[in-house]
């Protein structure tokens, strides 16, 4: 009898508490994954005004000794424009889904070119929170990110 409710018990645990995602939360971090890509290529190109599209209107970050970022801050940057003097690369670690909320772990890599033609290179950490939108469509709405130690 014991032998039975432990296979009863482990038959009806959902698979998506063992994490396994189930097909709308890979959906998700499908979708997730392709903003990011969108995101980075835009940035690349200098695209501004796609780039801005991967924040929440309610969006809050942080970074160290920086003033908060919010959506306005990023609007406003995304309308000066302006040729690209970084390139960003990202890499996903983790995509975490579930329900309307997803979280992604990335660690970015910013190549900056200097006006005197330098280029530095910094490596930064970074957790968001991704919610989906009345739309859908699911955007950064919270993130919190930190450079790596130079080496």
């Amino acid at each position: 009898m014991k032998h039975s409710l432990i296979v009863l018990l482990a038959v009806a645990i959902p698979i998506a508490a063992r994490g396994v995602p189930d097909a709308s939360e890979a959906k998700a971090e499908r979708e997730i994954r392709d903003s990011l890509a969108r995101w980075v290529g835009a940035s690349n190109r200098g695209d501004w005004k796609e780039a801005v599209k991967i924040w929440a209107p309610d969006l809050i970050g942080w970074y160290p000794g920086m003033p908060d970022d919010t959506f306005a801050r990023e609007a406003e940057a995304a309308a000066k424009g302006g040729a690209p003097r970084t390139r960003y690369e990202l890499e996903i670690k983790e995509v975490i889904v579930s329900g309307s909320l997803a979280v992604v772990r990335d660690v970015c890599t910013f190549s900056t070119m200097g006006k005197a033609g330098e280029q530095t290179v910094e490596k930064v950490k970074s957790f968001e929170v991704w919610r989906r939108q009345p739309d859908g469509a699911w955007k950064i709405a919270r993130w919190i990110s930190a450079p790596e130690p130079k080496q």
